[in-house]
C-alpha cells in the first residue's frame, strides 16, 4: 500500500515545510511566507553548488596527483628570472598550495638566469613552501645559470640532467649616471652578492671564501659531474630509476616574446 504521507509532502504548497521521519510520518508542519520559502531554496541551493565544488577540487587533486607517479606537481620554468616570470611561478604554486596542502612540488628550471631581487624573491616563496610543509624537488635541464643556480639550491631534492650545467658568476650591476650613484649601486649589489654567495654556500660542499675565489671575475661553469661534487646538485638525473617520476609529464612553458635574457638592473 503506498503511503499518502510521502506526497503530503511532496505537493504541500510553497507556503508550507513538512518535517518527516524516515518512515515517511510527518512530524510537525509549519507556514512558511513566500520570501521565507524563496530564501531556504537559495540557501539550499547554495548547499548544493559548495559541496559540488569541494567535489570537483577533490576530483582536481586526484587527477593532477595521478598523472605524475610520484604524486608531486610539475612547474617548469624554462625562462630568464623577470617579475613576470616569478609572479606567474609564484601565482600557480600558492593556488597549488591551496588546493593540495604539503602536496610534493618539483620545479624542473632552464634559464639563463636574470633579475636578483626577483629571483631572491621566488627563493624565500619556495622556503616558505618547505616550511608549510610541502616537498620541494628542483631539476636544473640544459642550463640552471646565474640566478638559476640559486634557485636550484631551494628544493629538499636537488637534480641535474646529465648534460645539464651550473653558471656561478659575480653579480652584473649595470650602473650608469652620477657617480655618486653609481657608488650607492655598487655598495647595493655587493651586499646582494652576499646573500647569493651565502645561499650557494650553504647548500654547497664549498667555503663563502673557496666560492668568492672561484668566480671572480670569470664564468664558472660547472657539469652535472661538477655539481654534484661540488654540492651544488645532489645527484644526476637518471642515476635513480624514481628520478624519471619527477619529470615525465613535464611541458615547457612557452617563452614571451618581450623576455630577454638581459635586463635593467642587478643580474644575476
Amino acid at each position: 500500500m503506498e503511503n499518502n504521507t510521502s506526497n503530503i509532502a511532496k505537493d504541500a504548497p510553497p507556503d508550507v515545510k513538512s518535517d518527516t521521519t524516515a518512515d515517511g510520518n510527518v512530524n510537525s508542519v509549519k507556514t512558511q511566507t513566500p520570501e521565507e520559502y524563496r530564501k531556504s531554496l537559495e540557501l539550499r541551493k547554495l548547499e548544493i553548488e559548495v559541496a559540488k565544488g569541494e567535489m570537483d577540487l577533490d576530483n582536481l587533486y586526484r587527477r593532477a596527483a595521478d598523472s605524475d607517479a610520484s604524486g608531486a606537481f610539475v612547474y617548469n620554468f624554462f625562462q630568464p628570472v623577470r617579475e613576470s616570470s616569478v609572479a606567474e611561478c609564484i601565482e600557480t604554486l600558492s593556488k597549488w598550495s591551496r588546493l593540495a596542502p604539503g602536496a610534493p612540488f618539483t620545479l624542473i628550471i632552464n634559464t639563463p638566469g636574470g633579475l636578483v631581487k626577483e629571483g631572491l624573491a621566488l627563493f624565500d616563496y619556495l622556503t616558505i613552501l618547505r616550511l608549510a610543509g610541502h616537498r620541494i624537488t628542483t631539476v636544473a635541464l640544459g642550463r640552471a645559470a646565474s640566478m638559476g643556480s640559486v634557485l636550484l639550491q631551494a628544493g629538499d631534492r636537488r637534480l641535474i640532467g646529465p648534460n645539464a650545467f651550473v653558471l656561478l658568476h659575480e653579480v652584473s650591476s649595470g650602473t650608469a649616471g652620477k657617480q655618486s650613484e653609481n657608488e650607492e649601486s655598487v655598495a647595493f649589489t655587493a651586499r646582494l652578492q652576499d646573500k647569493l654567495i651565502a645561499i650557494l654556500s650553504s647548500r654547497s660542499k664549498l667555503t663563502v671564501k673557496q666560492l668568492k675565489a672561484r668566480w671572480k671575475k670569470t664564468d664558472l661553469w660547472l657539469d652535472a659531474e661538477e655539481s654534484v661534487r661540488d654540492g651544488f646538485a645532489d645527484s644526476i638525473l637518471g642515476s635513480d630509476p624514481t628520478d624519471a617520476d619527477y619529470v615525465r609529464w613535464a611541458q615547457p612553458v612557452r617563452r614571451r616574446e618581450n623576455d630577454e635574457d638581459e635586463g635593467e638592473g642587478n643580474n644575476g
